[in-house]
């Protein structure tokens, strides 16, 4: 079975991290039985309280099952103990995220509010400063955005953030798959994964399997809870607001960069405008939404948000807004500060959100589709696709 040490300092770890105190849980076994990934994994989410209990570490952030639960709080709402599971499972997300991370930047961002300010508002401040470097020009006659922060300059510290972004990624990436690797964990469909070549019809297996269940999100989907709701108000519908908000987003952006000369002005039913200006509309939707729930008084079902995940929703809710804002200054018929300051704001918070992608809550959007990706892998090779 291996060997793994146990931590005993792991629990007061762990809360830390927004973990309710795992004592209360006795094992009775009534989260799992509720869970809809109890079909393919039947200890969930008790075996994870139960490496919390007992100190041992490796295993509890070595877990795929932290990348499959999407948070429905079915296991909280029947827990006869209020020990919260679906909490406990949000921190210990946290505690994986930051235990990959070799910056410790995620540790702290996680854990000091005051940190979290500081280095979120000094990091703006240098985005905004190195944007203005290109002239900062603001014309009256009309807006002319690009006057005022080259298009050059703001593709190319674009370009340089996506590859800072993506080497803290990589890194990030290849330590889960390195401890994911290492543990003796049963997976999905009773299947351990392997390390054998894929070919290519398994790959595709994989791949369609994954994005199938990243656009349907049928487990999410499946949870009973809120299931009275009106359909917009649903956890899974909020949650698909909001990553289908941010990935219109940037699809509208691409599609600006490759096929539209940046200075050149268009109405508002310009297919790349229009995809934008209804992304924004269900990305801020989604965030106002999770805050004003989030914004609640705990009770047996919810979960604290730590400083990182509060910074993650506000620098998407402010993206949003600030788009809009740079969207109706666009159509007036002068330039105007708050349409120059509103575009300088909402590049740099941008800027800020993507560099933060492998320290903050946003890393789940990468870990769950490398971590389903390697179950349909093996569920590929069981079938002998």
């Amino acid at each position: 079975m291996g060997q793994h040490i146990v931590d005993t300092k792991l629990n007061r770890e762990l809360e830390k991290f927004g973990a309710f105190d795992v004592s209360a849980c006795f094992n009775c076994g009534n989260c799992t039985a509720v869970c809809n990934l109890s079909d393919a994994m039947s200890s969930f989410p008790r075996r994870l309280i139960r490496y919390g209990q007992i100190g041992m570490r490796d295993r509890l952030i070595s877990s795929r099952e932290l990348w499959l639960c999407w948070g429905c709080r079915d296991c909280s709402s029947t827990c006869p103990r209020q020990a919260r599971p679906s909490e406990y499972v949000e921190a210990v997300r946290r505690y994986a995220i930051a235990s990959y991370d070799k910056t410790t930047l995620a540790r702290r961002l996680y854990t000091s509010a005051r940190f979290t300010a500081g280095f979120a508002t000094t990091l703006a401040i240098i985005f905004g400063l190195l944007l203005l470097s290109g002239g900062g020009k603001m014309e009256t006659e009309k807006l002319a955005l690009f006057s005022f922060i080259p298009f050059e300059l703001i593709h190319n510290l674009g370009i340089a953030v996506l590859v800072l972004m993506g080497i803290g990624a990589l890194v990030s990436v290849v330590t889960l798959l390195r401890n994911v690797s290492n543990a003796v964990v049963a997976c999905s469909d009773g299947v351990v994964g392997t390390s054998s070549v894929a070919l290519p019809k398994q790959a595709l297996f994989a791949l369609r399997e994954v994005i199938g269940e990243l656009v349907r999100q049928r487990r999410f989907r499946s949870c009973d809870t809120d299931s009275a709701k009106l359909l917009i108000l649903r956890p899974w519908f909020v949650h698909y607001s909001i990553m289908w908000g941010f990935f219109g987003l940037l699809l509208a952006t691409i599609l600006d960069f490759l096929f539209k000369d940046p200075a050149l002005s268009v109405p508002i039913w310009y297919p790349p405008r229009l995809i934008g200006t209804i992304a924004g509309i269900l990305l801020t939707y989604g965030v106002v939404v999770t805050i004003i729930r989030r914004s609640r008084p705990l009770d047996a079902t919810s979960s604290r948000l730590m400083p990182s995940d509060w910074l993650f929703l506000w620098l998407l809710l402010a993206a949003g807004v600030l788009g809009f804002a740079v969207e109706v200054a666009v159509y007036l018929p002068a330039g105007t500060t708050f349409g120059y300051l509103s575009f300088l704001v909402h590049v740099s918070l941008a800027m800020e959100l993507l560099i933060l992608f492998p320290f903050t809550k946003f890393a789940h959007a990468l870990y769950r589709p490398v971590v389903l990706y390697q179950l349909a892998m093996a569920r590929s090779r069981r079938l002998g696709s």
